[in-house]
């Protein structure tokens, strides 16, 4: 397995959102988490990520648990995916895509601009919008530019945060394809959030959030 979520709480002062979720995932699987809004999958995939204060029990990628570990142990572990935002204003498009390489790896300039191109290549984003800076971006070439930079670390894990937002059937559809087409060069477990019947259509498998835990949904 690559993921193993045992035993997850996560509640705020005032809201308690999930308690005692237990699941795995393989690094051969995309497996979708069936949302509705503001029931808590945001939280979910942060917490899972180790990305949120107080939140209770394990969530294991090899012989880590990324609740009870640094960042900079987990950085090259999990791609996270934004629903928006996400993106340094500062940078363009191709910086933000590099910067994980930048500023964590030894590796020459050169290589790491090969690497934002073959990732840009593989989902299909326009070279032109390389020099483009993230106020000049849609939507859905947000979310595209935050995958590319999820992606270019090659993650044990990937957490996407409703990738659909926007997004034309044809082009979900082909995203979720490609995602697939990379998960077999460079196995990974992928959980993503979702209200979309593509998307869950072609999931390996589809978790629905019920009275706070996860269930795997038959319809």
């Amino acid at each position: 397995m690559s993921i193993v979520i045992k035993n997850l709480h996560i509640e705020y002062p005032d809201l308690l959102l999930f308690d005692d979720v237990s699941f795995s995932v393989s690094d051969d699987e995309i497996v979708a988490i069936k949302t509705q809004v503001l029931d808590g999958g945001t939280s979910l995939l942060k917490g899972i990520a180790g990305f949120l204060q107080g939140v209770s029990g394990q969530s294991w990628i090899d012989n880590t648990d990324l609740l009870a570990s640094t960042a900079s142990e987990e950085h090259f572990k999990i791609g996270y995916v934004y629903e928006n935002h996400g993106l340094l204003s500062i940078y363009n498009v191709q910086q933000n895509i590099c910067l994980p390489l930048q500023f964590h790896t030894d590796m020459p300039s050169t290589e790491i601009a090969q690497e934002a191109i073959s990732i840009c290549d593989l989902l299909h984003i326009d070279h032109s919008l390389l020099a483009s800076y993230p106020h000049h971006l849609n939507d859905v070439q947000t979310r595209m530019i935050n995958l590319a930079r999820a992606l270019i670390v090659k993650p044990r894990v990937l957490l996407i945060d409703e990738l659909e937002g926007g997004m034309s059937d044809e082009v979900l559809q082909d995203t979720m394809r490609r995602l697939k087409e990379r998960q077999r060069d460079f196995p990974m477990a992928v959980i993503i959030t979702t209200a979309s019947e593509i998307v869950m259509g072609l999931a390996d498998r589809v978790l629905k959030i019920s009275d706070r835990n996860l269930i795997e949904d038959l319809v």
